[in-house]
């Protein structure tokens, strides 16, 4: 059995070219590398993130630690399941961790390793996978209504968007100030007010996240309206467009149809319970 190493970035490019083929199957794991390396490009300290990966980059095993979230790819073959198996399976393992954004074809290593530690799986929390090519984005011409304008979020955005978002936990308002001091976001702000009115950005695995209109705004094409100015300027960077839905969300699976994002994989949330209740984390953690 091969024991992980800890890696930088230029084993981390080198793995990002070996996920460039057979797109767009493994397109998750291409743009979870390609956000994590810009991490590391602009912050070369990131407090809490690791790397890791086999020795043998061409199997394209790696293990992303982000805090409380893990982030996996392999390339599929007859021994991808053993070798994601064996490889989490060495990792410090703690309840309250979550393997985030999970493609389907992972589950089952990773609920092995899960149960072989002697840890509950609080949620399994199942999504999917949208995809929009960049060639598809670029095409978009995209103006506010009248009296709003559009430009990127800023840190005093962060804990408007913290205090609005479903998945607020210990730890998301850092994770939120880092998204939007680091990668691609977007706010619609009311011109007269400055008032912050919709949003999203780009998690560090490359996903269109936390995607919000706020209530007195609502049903009036503002959600899609953000999407598509998203969009456009990550495909102006060069890359792919994905998001996730969760499965019983249709109001907005209707809405990335429409817009022309394809359901390509079933992705998971698998979330380890806490041992005491919730998660904590220090301050500035």
């Amino acid at each position: 059995m091969a024991n992980l190493q800890q890696v930088g970035i230029q084993q981390m490019e080198n793995l990002k070219a070996l996920y460039s083929q057979d797109f767009p199957k493994y397109c998750k794991e291409y743009l979870c590398l390609e956000n994590f390396l810009e991490l590391h490009r602009k912050d070369t300290r990131l407090k809490n993130v690791k790397v890791y990966c086999l020795p043998n980059l061409d199997l394209g095993l790696f293990v992303i630690l982000d805090r409380y979230q893990v982030f996996l790819g392999c390339k599929e073959s007859d021994r991808s399941e053993n070798l994601l198996y064996e490889s989490l399976n060495q990792l410090n393992w703690f309840g309250g961790q979550q393997l985030a954004s999970m493609p389907q074809r992972y589950v089952k290593a990773a609920t092995k390793v899960i149960e072989a530690k002697q840890l509950h799986i609080e949620h399994n929390h199942i999504t999917g996978l949208q995809f929009l090519a960049k060639e598809s984005a670029q095409q978009w011409q995209v103006e506010p209504p009248p009296g709003y304008e559009m430009k990127s979020l800023t840190l005093k955005d962060a804990e408007t968007l913290n205090d609005h978002w479903k998945y607020k936990q210990p730890g998301s308002l850092l994770f939120i100030q880092r998204q939007i001091s680091f990668n691609t976001s977007v706010g619609l702000y009311e011109a007269k007010s400055g008032e912050l009115v919709a949003w999203c950005l780009r998690a560090q695995d490359g996903l269109l996240a936390v995607l919000q209109v706020k209530e007195s705004h609502k049903r009036r094409g503002l959600g899609a309206l953000i999407v598509k100015e998203f969009s456009r300027r990550v495909a102006l960077q060069g890359q792919d467009v994905i998001a996730e839905v969760d499965k019983e969300n249709d109001a907005s699976a209707s809405l990335f149809k429409k817009l022309g994002f394809k359901v390509i994989d079933q992705c998971h949330w698998l979330v380890t319970r806490a041992p005491n209740g919730d998660l904590q984390w220090p301050d500035g953690e």
